[in-house]
């Protein structure tokens, strides 16, 4: 009884670790198609907004059926493309979303998940203080 208790946790562990591995690649497969599809050029580099809204709350505050109407069927009047068309976002739309929602959720940092396993999310920029102009020095005379 004791052998079979010991086994089925191995056996659990063993599977948790593949489970784990497969959720890895996913996330990295999803990073890697953002950046091939280069989302970075309107949403920012970190998909935080810059020129058009932040992915990241996109998916932390709509329902996955919105993600996946704009991204497969874009929004032509907000400059969005469509990418139905595109395989390797259709293949890979699952995985594009678990990273996104990863991020929103905190479980994820900034950038490529396989570049740093351990590394826990990044933390938010800190608000830099803002100088006082410098004066203009004045014209020299003529």
């Amino acid at each position: 009884m004791r052998c079979a208790l010991t086994m089925t946790g191995v056996v659990l562990a063993l599977f948790a670790r593949e489970a784990a591995a497969a959720d890895a690649a996913q996330l990295t497969r999803g990073w890697s198609t953002l950046r091939v599809m280069d989302c970075a050029r309107c949403h920012g580099r970190d998909y935080e907004g810059w020129t058009a809204p932040s992915l990241i709350a996109a998916v932390r505050d709509g329902p996955r059926e919105r993600f996946e109407r704009y991204v497969l069927d874009g929004d032509s009047v907000r400059g969005m493309p469509a990418y139905r068309s595109q395989a390797v976002v259709v293949d890979n739309l699952d995985a594009m979303y678990a990273y996104l929602i990863a991020r929103a959720k905190g479980e994820l940092g900034r950038g490529n998940p396989a570049a740093a396993p351990d590394a826990k999310p990044a933390a938010p920029p800190a608000e830099m203080p803002v100088a006082p102009p410098a004066e203009m020095p004045a014209a020299p005379p003529r």
